[in-house]
């Protein structure tokens, strides 16, 4: 199996894309997967050791992209909707008296969640899922000889790659849960809570402890891949929610790894707003780090099947209009969408409005909605726990490929578009913030200057002078909204509110809540199982 997996990666480094994407399959037969429930123990510890296994270079890139393949399992899946449902972002409301999941996406909506929500539980064991995997390959390769492998990869690359993959998941860990254990082997038992301020230094030592080893962005086999770039991207993250984490600042840091990445030369920003989300977005100049998808062969981003109603897919984008696939389920709520001036081209991400089709004749028709009228769509959503579909706008910022729907060995529709972590935009924008972070909170000319930059594409030239910011117009709360504009449904909203203080905030449906749920709970069951870990406080 893993010589044929083989071959279909060299395959894939020809069209630029990550010539190691097709491993799922390798990952779904180990792991096993559902969108619904899951699954194993809190950490995987495998059986296989340097004694028994790395014995040829099919072995060893097996074991080195399966961390890289994990992602893919659990991004979309898990990681996205727990980040973005407990924002003023993207909701779940109920649908024609439907309850989802058991209410668990309206607890995330309002902050009522427990530490029994099931939800919680899967994002941890993910977390600690794909950390196990990295530790399992860092620990059995050490004492490996390669040189005769012939392999495409430097063994000192290939580790370097896998601690930036285990400090991705240590991140994302570290913002949702704050006192996470720290475990570098797979041979450790109950592993008791490190403070968020020792995660923090972790992180950082491995982000720069691996750098040196890393590729970079045009070496052979990057894309997809941790490069010096992507390692900094993450650290310039790290390091801007630093404050809000550990409780110290690194603004200056967060700036000067950013300044690597502007200082390369390596990125730019796309032409247009969405090119970094289009199906082929593999050509963007602007994504610095992504997890690949495939339809066929790396499954699991169906994106378009959870935002778009089942009748706009069947009628406008695919083949079959007898194919049953648009679920319909995550709307906007009306107040994000009201940030969008009508004559910023980042509005075009919405479906609101009628909604029509073009027939087999050419003519342009009326799509139906489930009461068989006209669908319009509408920003405002009367009641969340009771909703109609044609309430709410639907999120089309990853381009809908016509005629690609077709369910998928995991029972989902896939996308073949790529998934974006980090991108130039952002980086752009993050050292616009430290700048005025370290100016009282007010704007430098140079962070407009960095915030116009990517803003000017948004709006027309006859439309940008009356939309460019100056140091008087970009506050911090304007930022904040123009953060919320331009990397929307992108899984930096939680973060970016909790930053500025914004996330306990009442919004639509929502009240005012405790600080506490600036974390989420360590899981019951985790708990349970491990009596050395603490509970967060207030749960």
């Amino acid at each position: 199996m893993a010589n044929s997996i083989w071959q279909l990666k060299k395959q894939k480094i020809q069209m630029k894309k990550i010539n190691y994407k097709l491993l799922p399959l390798l990952a779904v037969m180990v792991i096993g997967f559902s969108n619904c429930t899951k699954k194993l123990t809190e950490t995987v510890y495998s059986s296989d050791t340097n004694s028994n296994f790395y014995q040829n270079a099919d072995e060893v890139m097996a074991a080195f992209v399966l961390p890289y393949a994990y992602i893919q399992t659990h991004i979309y899946q898990v990681h996205f909707q727990v980040t973005e449902f407990s924002t003023d972002e993207a909701c779940v409301p109920v649908l024609f008296g439907y309850l989802d999941q058991g209410g668990q996406w309206i607890r995330l909506h309002q902050h009522t969640w427990t530490a029994a929500d099931p939800w919680l539980l899967t994002e941890w064991q993910d977390m600690y899922q794909a950390i196990g995997y990295c530790n399992n390959f860092i620990d059995n390769i050490q004492n490996v000889d390669v040189s005769a492998m012939n392999l495409p990869v430097s063994k000192a690359q290939m580790i370097a790659e896998i601690r930036m993959v285990r400090a991705l998941h240590y991140y994302w860990a570290l913002s949702d849960y704050g006192n996470i254990p720290i475990v570098e082997h797979n041979d450790v038992r109950n592993p008791a809570n490190n403070t968020p301020t020792e995660v923090f230094s972790f992180i950082e030592s491995e982000i720069k402890a691996a750098i040196p080893d890393l590729s970079e962005k045009g070496d052979n086999g990057w894309y997809g891949h941790f490069t010096k770039t992507a390692a900094y991207s993450l650290l310039a993250k790290l390091y801007l929610n630093a404050e809000s984490i550990t409780g110290t600042a690194h603004w200056q840091d967060c700036i000067d790894a950013c300044d690597y990445i502007i200082n390369s030369g390596k990125y730019q920003l796309d032409k247009n707003w969405n090119d970094p989300f289009l199906v082929h977005n593999e050509n963007s100049d602007e994504n610095i780090y992504v997890v690949p998808f495939d339809a066929n062969n790396a499954q699991n981003f169906n994106f378009i099947e959870q935002n778009i109603h089942e009748y706009i897919i069947n009628y406008k984008y695919c083949k079959d209009q007898s194919i049953d696939y648009g679920w319909r389920k995550i709307s906007t709520q009306e107040s994000f969408y009201q940030l969008f001036q009508p004559n910023d081209y980042r509005i075009n991400q919405w479906i609101f409005g009628p909604q029509t089709y073009v027939d087999g004749n050419g003519k342009i028709k009326p799509i139906p909605d489930y009461s068989g009228n006209d669908m319009v769509i509408t920003p405002h959503i009367a009641d969340l726990m009771n909703a109609n579909d044609d309430e709410g706008v639907m999120n089309t910022k990853y381009e809908i490929e016509y005629g690609y729907g077709v369910y998928g060995s995991n029972g989902f529709v896939n996308m073949n578009n790529d998934m974006v972590v980090f991108r130039y935009a952002d980086i752009l924008m993050m050292k616009a913030e430290c700048l005025m972070r370290l100016n009282g909170n007010a704007a430098t000319q140079e962070a407009v200057d960095l915030v116009n930059q990517v803003r000017q594409r948004d709006f027309s030239s006859a439309n940008w002078n009356a939309n460019k910011y100056t140091t008087a117009t970009l506050t911090m709360d304007e930022l904040l909204n123009e953060r919320a504009r331009e990397f929307a449904y992108e899984m930096f909203r939680r973060e970016d509110m909790i930053r500025f203080g914004k996330f306990e905030d009442a919004w639509w449906e929502k009240d005012v809540t405790d600080a506490h749920y600036n974390v989420f709970p360590i899981p019951y069951n985790i708990i349970i199982s491990n009596p050395a870990l603490k509970q967060n406080p207030g749960y």
